[in-house]
């Protein structure tokens, strides 16, 4: 197995070939005969598995470039800067203004994270309301905390109910797309149905008021519309 000084060399070399490699690469290079001296190299500078593909991929801390939710993908695979999957659907529904459903974290995560939730409601590190007939609602563990997202979604949930006629994705990209060419400046809803009634979309400011709250729009600090498109 390479020393400590050549297999920091070698690792540094082989992430700036390809940012994310699997364990069978990662021993050829350090001449590593076992999983156990793999990680000790690794840990020299600082690692991260992947939370998908059963943490098979690995990449060094100073690799990623992080999203807002802590995320980073190289191609199919995933990584978060918490660790592991459970961190990220755990941390994802604590963060969030008014909760998350299963399906809004596989919207974010590209997997499945059912059994990371419900490992964490039995555990008492989240809980959950039901939403509706098919959807339950991840929330805080903290009371206060709790109670703001549950009121937050309830808030969204009859805005949305008060829409005139369905939004749909296609109307939703279309919003997002106009805040994004107005990038460089603090839009504000009525500035973009002006916009897109100029170029002929039938979209109102009701909508366009509820894709602005549901993404965080037009404040500061929020997510931006180019991170909301991905």
């Amino acid at each position: 197995m390479l020393d400590p000084e050549a297999s920091k060399s070698a690792l540094r070399s082989l992430f700036r070939r390809t940012p994310a490699v699997d364990l069978a690469t990662l021993r050829r290079t350090l001449k590593a005969e076992n999983y156990m001296g793999v990680l000790r190299r690794l840990t020299l500078l600082g690692y991260l598995p992947s939370y998908t593909h059963n943490g098979r991929y690995y990449t060094l801390r100073e690799v990623p470039q992080f999203d807002e939710h802590g995320l980073w993908r190289f191609g199919s695979i995933g990584f978060y800067q918490g660790g592991t999957l459970k961190a990220a659907a755990r941390d994802l529904v604590e963060k969030s203004e008014a909760g998350k459903t299963q399906q809004e974290l596989q919207s974010l995560l590209h997997v499945r994270a059912h059994n990371e939730l419900l490992e964490h409601v039995c555990a008492g590190r989240l809980q959950r309301n039901l939403l509706d007939e098919k959807h339950w609602l991840y929330l805080s563990p903290a009371s206060g905390r709790c109670a703001k997202q549950w009121a937050r979604r309830l808030a969204q949930k009859k805005r949305a109910a008060a829409l005139p006629g369905p939004l749909t994705a296609a109307m939703t990209v279309e919003i997002l797309v106009a805040v994004l060419q107005d990038s460089r400046v603090l839009t504000t809803p009525e500035q973009v149905v002006r916009r897109l009634h100029h170029q002929g979309a039938d979209v109102s400011l009701e909508h366009v008021r509820w894709v602005f709250e549901r993404y965080g729009l037009g404040k500061k600090g929020g997510p931006d519309s180019a991170r909301a498109l991905r």
